[in-house]
């Protein structure tokens, strides 16, 4: 018959030495991505993704050290070289941790280049505008017959919209699609969409003409076969870089 006031010495289970820390970080969990994203905008206070994975990291590290606790008791090291590399260790998985975290979210924690390669970097964009424009005004592709640029006195043809703002519109004009994509299309794939018109309050481009909304897709095609791989990546360069007019037009 066993003893009422004995304590047990029997060996904890697996699911008895984790639930406490388990329960803890399911809840917690749960109320970090289900409840927190919902927090009203005029509260004042808006939690962002970096913010849940940060709780989520400290919730789960939490857990892992609760866990450890549960375990029962750790074999010491067994000299002091193991010691200090036990030491070592945690330092770096914890600081490492951090680091990493800290890569990801704050740009300021990114690696600085050096002036020089900065500079060769502006250079080269530059270099690389200065030939897209080269490839603009060319007679042998002609963008300048139907496309006008205001912002730099590019008196062209009034055929095309003018595309001296066509850089900033072509961040918004396709969900989904970067701004360098976006001019792609455009020059490779005319008929993907419909520039919209002034006055339309249209920002992204449209499937379908429609002669209230959007201008009639009169560019040619062709592009993408005229134009060599290089000169194409110039010419979105140079348009790119056209955010000066908001003149509310650009193809």
């Amino acid at each position: 018959m066993s003893d009422p006031g004995r304590i047990s010495t029997a060996p904890k289970s697996l699911w008895q030495r984790i639930r406490g820390p388990v329960i803890f970080a399911v809840v917690s969990l749960t109320v970090i991505w289900g409840l927190l994203p919902r927090v009203p905008q005029n509260w004042g206070i808006q939690f962002g993704v970096p913010y849940l994975v940060f709780f989520s990291l400290a919730v789960l590290s939490a857990t892992l050290f609760f866990i450890l606790l549960n375990w029962g008791p750790i074999r010491q090291p067994s000299s002091p070289v193991m010691t200090f590399m036990s030491i070592l260790l945690v330092y770096v998985a914890t600081v490492g941790g951090l680091v990493a975290f800290g890569l990801w979210y704050y740009p300021q924690f990114e690696i600085p280049q050096s002036a020089v390669e900065t500079g060769k970097e502006q250079e080269a964009e530059i270099a690389a505008e200065e030939r897209g424009k080269e490839v603009f005004l060319s007679p042998t592709f002609a963008c300048f017959a139907c496309h006008t640029i205001v912002a730099l006195g590019i008196r062209g043809g009034q055929r095309g919209p003018d595309l001296s703002d066509v850089g900033r519109q072509a961040e918004t004009r396709k969900t989904g699609m970067s701004a360098e994509e976006y001019l792609k299309e455009s020059l490779v794939n005319p008929w993907a969409c419909f520039t919209p018109l002034p006055g339309s309050e249209l920002a992204e481009c449209q499937p379908a003409a429609d002669a209230a909304t959007t201008y009639p897709q009169l560019m040619p095609p062709g592009y993408g076969d005229r134009l060599s791989e290089e000169q194409l990546k110039d010419l979105i360069a140079f348009l790119k870089s056209l955010k000066g007019v908001q003149s509310g037009t650009e193809r």
